[in-house]
């Protein structure tokens, strides 16, 4: 006995399947970001840090 589809069974399926696919490569591009930017929030966050305590920032109203 043969188990028959339904004919738009296997277009659902492949639907489904780029659905996701779609939303495991968004939620890894999103992971990869956030590791980016995290890194670059606290170089920047360093780099500020430093200015302030060597009174090299400008404007800031801090006397050297």
């Amino acid at each position: 006995m043969t188990l028959m589809q339904a004919p738009g069974s296997r277009l659902g399926q492949i639907c489904v399947l780029m659905l996701i696919f779609t939303v495991v490569l968004q939620a890894f591009g999103m992971a990869v970001f956030y590791m980016y930017l995290n890194k670059e929030l606290k170089q920047f966050a360093e780099t500020d840090c430093q200015r302030l305590m060597a009174g090299q920032q400008r404007g800031s109203g801090l006397p050297p």
